[in-house]
């Protein structure tokens, strides 16, 4: 991961989030105790960290997830889009080229901030080259795409648990199946809508992070590589014109953490460039946007 200094929220705590942020929610962490040695590592004679503890779980979560250390963390996803009305099988929509940026800041006593920042470009299915516009299957219209914007969003971890704005990623207890230790956090939640006075959002989400056991027994790895998964279920997004149809958006994505930009897919950076810039200079980035921002009431 590369060392870029993070200069892009102070300190927090959290009743500074608390009190400073809407939307926000407090979450705890779920723990299980695995003190046993497994078979895929027995012969070593190696002990599983004890994910019961919380000082030893939330430095888990946090490596998995980002870093223990100074650094940013940059994530690359694609993501496979559908429709789904209510009835019948998915229909392909897009695929999305999705990057994170995640600033961290250790800040102490096993506590870490982070500051993150997303993007996505939509790309035909399982396409490379982005989309200027697409013809939405379930209404025929040809619609001008609206890239996705998000941050910058903050959050704090501590063995007390974690504050976040907006989602709550809540965990499910660590597990190690074979020589992997896998990470799942779920986020159910309602919310009232910004966008549509009275109206209700659902948030159906499902992210799954794994690494190598090797990486987790080493203590000198501050952010370990994963292999992420993702799945969800979303309402319609405002630029899709779909006010009134019922359903919403069905993701699948896939990616991990990459060392740079440089690292990224081919391609993947010259469309970051031409269309989203922003992400690639997060310094510059003060403005909290979300994907919706321009469709706000006034």
């Amino acid at each position: 991961m590369s060392s870029d200094q993070n200069q892009f929220a102070p300190q927090l705590n959290r009743r500074a989030l608390l009190g400073g942020s809407a939307g926000i929610a407090l979450g705890g962490f779920a723990a299980a105790s695995l003190t046993a040695t497994t078979p895929a590592h027995a012969a070593t004679g190696a002990t599983l960290p004890d994910f019961s503890d919380p000082r030893i779980n939330v430095r888990t979560h946090v490596r998995l997830v980002g870093s223990v250390a100074r650094e940013t963390v940059i994530s690359f996803m694609r993501l496979n889009i559908y429709a789904y009305t209510g009835e019948g099988n998915f229909l392909p929509m897009f695929t999305m080229n999705n990057l994170l940026v995640d600033h961290w800041e250790p800040l102490g006593d096993d506590e870490y901030q982070m500051t993150k920042f997303e993007a996505g470009i939509y790309t035909a299915i399982d396409g490379r080259e982005p989309l200027e516009e697409f013809v939405n299957p379930v209404t025929g219209q040809t619609l001008p795409i609206h890239n996705f914007r998000l941050g910058p969003v903050p959050r704090l971890y501590s063995p007390d648990g974690y504050v976040v704005m907006s989602y709550n990623p809540n965990p499910l207890p660590i597990e190690v199946i074979g020589d992997r230790v896998f990470l799942a956090t779920q986020s159910l939640e309602s919310m009232p809508s910004m966008l549509e006075p009275g109206a209700t959002n659902y948030v159906n989400s499902f992210m799954t992070y794994s690494a190598p056991l090797a990486s987790v027994l080493d203590a000198e790895v501050t952010s370990l590589p994963v292999h992420m998964q993702l799945q969800n279920f979303n309402h319609w997004a405002p630029w899709m014109d779909m006010a009134g149809q019922p359903g919403g958006t069905v993701a699948r994505g896939f990616g991990s953490k990459v060392t740079g930009f440089d690292a990224l897919p081919p391609g993947v950076l010259d469309g970051f460039e031409r269309h989203v810039p922003e992400i690639l200079d997060t310094e510059s980035w003060t403005e909290f946007v979300f994907e919706d921002s321009e469709f706000l009431p006034d």
